[in-house]
């Protein structure tokens, strides 16, 4: 292996992997073995951000002694990392247009294999982080020398990340090589991100569901026998079940690196020709008498229409409250049936809330501009009006937004068993927030405009990078939940009118003066 061309591809897939970050840094002045670590260092912060989120809840729970959380935890964010691992492998290999420029370059197959790969590998690693934790968390409670468990834990978070991208690089890799996907390859590619983050929805609702009631004292779980040879490498590294265990997970790892070496790549780069996006043609129908404003919804159509698109935009602004609504309703705990009017504005505000979680910079509305890429130049230079052409292409957008969340909306008022009153509050509050939000959006993107992205990933990571997408959406999480337990007190000690009327008074002048402000700010400079 040449080292030196493994860490050229590895700085370049670095750079390309956030070419936002990238762009920002470089304007900052950073270049060279700086600008790498620039980039580094933004990774390095989504992981301590998500161990603060997430492991810090771990540390009440001794693992050494509970091995069915300790399986637990690992197989849940096993999980996520299958779910996201099969979406970046599925993106970084296949939807990335950058092999063409290898293959004049004395790259061989595997050095480029093995950058694309870690350069997956750090994508995700932030999220499955919180594993390490338990790993380091189980051996120091087991008596273990504290050096020795961190040096375990992490060959062990080496491997265990192994085996979950080897499996994930078999599934795409093998998938892409049949007949079918060559024939039917938007087909596959949707199929095959649906059913790596239904296989993560599933998964996670199945494994809460089955942790049985909530009580003050801690009762372990049942234990997955599947991962066990973690638990006891972490807790008894020098018994004979440890090493035994610990033969097999180096054995599995040597196994599978042999088979990827074997089976997938001899014919990597034929297989990601073939597969890349925009070598097959396809045929439009041509639909006679059309309106312009029915030509412009067909094409905003076709720009949506990518799988990985939806799939992007479905787990990372759909997903997180769809996930939150099922699974307070899979512990049928939630029956709020007996709420009265007094509610009305609290479930207003829920809608709101609602709408805030999924129109983001990851939704429709707030990319819808940047897809036309090169297009956008075009219609610009035709004698078309720009204030007509953005305003078709806001209302397409904004009308599916608002069809999503009113499904959302509507699920939650289904599950949570709430009155036709106190549900067309909260799908009101929706609706109004939604269109203002697709507001903002819409008018984000125009002002942060992309047309030369390659990758999706890009036009989502705009003006704040990886870190502000975190930082926003733990931030509205975290406000929400005051605000929503705020409002609830409030509404239980306080009169009806005394308490809802201003507020709404504040929602409604709030809401006009948003409104005022991007027809003024926003649409009247295309006048």
């Amino acid at each position: 292996m040449n080292k030196t061309q493994l860490a050229e591809l590895l700085k370049v897939n670095l750079r390309y992997a956030n070419p936002q970050t990238t762009n920002k840094a470089r304007k900052a002045g950073k270049s060279g073995a700086q600008l790498t670590r620039y980039i580094m260092n933004q990774y390095l912060l989504s992981g301590v951000i998500f161990i603060a989120i997430y492991g810090l809840t771990m540390f009440a729970i001794d693992f050494s002694q509970m091995p069915g959380f300790f399986t637990y935890y690992v197989a849940l964010f096993g999980i996520i990392a299958f779910s996201q691992g099969i979406s970046a492998i599925y993106n970084v290999f296949f939807e990335s247009r950058d092999l063409a420029g290898y293959l004049p370059l004395p790259f061989r197959q595997l050095d480029i294999f093995l950058a694309k790969i870690m350069i997956v590998t750090l994508t995700i690693v932030p999220f499955t982080l919180p594993v390490l934790i338990v790993f380091i968390m189980a051996g120091m409670r087991s008596g273990v020398f504290v050096v020795l468990a961190i040096v375990l834990a992490l060959i062990l978070f080496v491997l265990y990340l192994s085996l979950v991208f080897s499996v994930c690089s078999f599934i795409v890799f093998g998938l892409t090589r049949t007949k079918f996907f060559k024939k039917h390859k938007q087909l596959v590619t949707t199929l095959l991100l649906v059913v790596s983050v239904g296989i993560a929805v599933v998964g996670i609702l199945v494994m809460n569901s089955q942790s049985g009631d909530m009580s003050y004292e801690m009762v372990d779980r049942g234990t997955i026998a599947l991962l066990l040879p973690f638990f006891y490498i972490t807790t008894k590294p020098f018994s004979l079940v440890a090493l035994l265990s610990f033969l097999g997970l180096i054995g599995l790892n040597v196994l599978s690196m042999y088979l990827i070496k074997l089976t997938l790549l001899p014919k990597m780069y034929e297989q990601l020709l073939d597969a890349s996006p925009g070598i097959v043609s396809t045929k439009r129908k041509h639909k006679p008498n059309q309106s312009l404003r029915q030509l412009l919804f067909s094409y905003n159509s076709q720009l949506i229409r990518d799988p990985n698109l939806i799939m992007q935009v479905f787990s990372n602004s759909i997903l997180m409250p769809l996930i939150f609504i099922i699974a307070f309703a899979v512990t049928g705990q939630f029956n709020l049936n007996f709420l009265g009017i007094e509610f009305m504005g609290v479930c207003f505000t829920v809608g709101i809330v609602l709408a805030s979680l999924s129109v983001n910079p990851m939704s429709f509305v707030a990319n819808i501009i940047s897809l036309d890429k090169d297009n956008f130049l075009f219609v610009r230079s035709l004698p078309l009006s720009m204030t007509m052409y953005l305003k078709e292409k806001f209302r397409f957008a904004c009308l599916i937004q608002l069809v999503i969340n009113a499904v959302i909306v509507l699920a939650m008022g289904i599950s949570f068993r709430l009155s036709l009153l106190l549900l067309a509050s909260a799908l009101l509050g929706n609706l109004l927030a939604t269109y203002l939000l697709s507001l903002r959006y819409f008018a984000r993107d125009y002002r942060l405009l992309l047309l030369d992205w390659t990758n999706i990933s890009q036009l989502f990571t705009r003006g704040s990078g990886n870190v502000g997408l975190v930082l926003l959406m733990m931030g509205t999480i975290f406000v929400s939940a005051i605000l929503l337990v705020l409002y609830s007190i409030g509404v239980m000690m306080y009169p009806f009118w005394w308490l809802n009327v201003p507020i709404m008074l504040l929602l409604a002048i709030g809401g006009v003066c948003w409104h005022v402000y991007y027809q003024r700010h926003f649409w009247q400079r295309f006048d």
